[in-house]
């Protein structure tokens, strides 16, 4: 009784917190709790991972995660552990603070169920085709990308590309051992997967391993291409290789808007959103894999497979993880969108009212950011397999 009474009252000063800190000081006080130190300082930053011990990989073929989840109807006898192609996974921004500029991955943390809702709503689509890997890393705080102190959002993007870059070097020589390969990548990983491509992959005798690069919701300037890769190019078919996957997704009547950091071999670049419309985003349609501007329709579309976001506010203010494991997938929905590439980048969709992937968000510019890799399950799931095979094809 009285452990149930002290439960009791700790969700209780939890939720008054929560209200106190909404409603008393309201959103400035909140984001400024949240926020990392004014400067960065290398002598706080967490302690590196090491990749020998299978903690710093969230997602493993030696492991039972979320990453081997297959949705409701769909079916397969493939023994995973024997696929012939590997997929490194880097995901997304989960770390919201508060604390450092950097995440300390432990498991304890709300990121940790962010990074449980990315392996199994991102992640799975992979698994039909390839072995998956996901390194935990001390990714930059969400405050990097929209900071005034460029600095350190800066350090703090190093000190993430730093981990990423030594779990992909443990990954080539433990574990790849001269297998294809995909990159995978989402949102912040998506800005360390490019940087990636550029400085180890681009040029050198490992992009005759890439199969792909699925770099997914960011925004990916045409300068980028052309600035940073000498022989990577942009996909313009199903079946083409060692090309790059890239589109961020709207609803009708969306519009860019915020900070999207790159970094070039000058070092980091931080465009707003205006000189990145001057910079001309690229996009890759998931439905017709073109990067012209036609519609494709909603008869292309294969399926989207909704997955429940489980991280409430109160988690992320009290950086606790709440602990919820995904033991299965729901069925995938067939027909949901059409999708089209617009002229200034944007990928388009048919605007989800009262179903699973509506804007519960609301936001003005419409961004269906977290649902960039669910909308498209089937279709991603069915492209990885298409390149997979063009790819052992060619390479026999």
């Amino acid at each position: 009784m009285q452990k149930a009474l002290k439960i009791g009252l700790w969700i209780l000063s939890s939720v008054v917190l929560l209200v106190v800190l909404l409603v008393g000081f309201g959103k400035t006080a909140v984001f400024a709790y949240l926020a990392p130190p004014a400067t960065f300082n290398m002598m706080h930053a967490p302690q590196a991972p090491n990749y020998q011990d299978d903690y710093f990989w969230v997602s493993h073929p030696n492991k039972a995660d979320s990453a081997d989840l297959l949705p409701v109807g769909i079916d397969t006898t493939e023994d995973y552990a024997e696929s012939p192609v590997d997929v490194f996974f880097i995901h997304s921004t989960g770390y919201v603070g508060p604390g450092g500029w950097n995440s300390t991955m432990s498991n304890k943390n709300s990121e940790a169920q962010s990074i449980e809702y990315m392996l199994t709503s991102m992640a799975s689509i992979y698994n039909g085709c390839c072995r998956i890997y996901a390194p935990h890393y001390r990714e930059a705080h969400l405050h990097s990308f929209i900071s005034d102190d460029l600095m350190a959002s800066s350090q703090a993007l190093d000190l993430a590309y730093s981990d990423v870059k030594a779990a992909f070097d443990y990954f080539l020589t433990h574990f790849n051992r001269g297998r294809p390969f995909m990159i995978v990548s989402h949102s912040q990983g998506s800005a360390h997967a490019l940087r990636l491509l550029e400085q180890e992959v681009d040029g050198q005798a490992l992009q005759q391993q890439l199969v792909a690069a699925y770099v997914v919701g960011y925004w990916l300037p045409k300068d980028k291409l052309s600035r940073s890769f000498s022989s990577i190019r942009l996909c313009e078919s199903a079946s083409q290789i060692s090309c790059i996957v890239s589109y961020d997704t709207y609803g009708e009547g969306g519009k860019l808007e915020g900070r999207v950091p790159h970094w070039y071999a000058s070092g980091w670049e931080f465009n707003t959103d205006e000189q990145q419309k001057s910079k001309s985003i690229v996009c890759v349609n998931p439905l017709s894999w073109r990067t012209d501007l036609q519609q494709a329709s909603s008869e292309r579309h294969l399926g989207a497979m909704p997955v429940e976001f489980k991280r409430t506010p109160l988690d992320m203010l009290l950086a606790r993880n709440p602990g919820y494991k995904f033991t299965k997938l729901p069925p995938i929905t067939k027909h949901l969108t059409w999708a089209q590439c617009q002229a200034d980048g944007r990928l388009v969709i048919k605007q989800q009212q009262n179903n699973a992937f509506a804007n519960h968000l609301d936001q003005n510019n419409r961004s269906y950011h977290v649902l960039d890799f669910s909308l498209f399950y089937a279709n991603l799931r069915q492209n990885a397999v298409h390149r997979t095979q063009s790819f052992l094809q060619q390479h026999p």
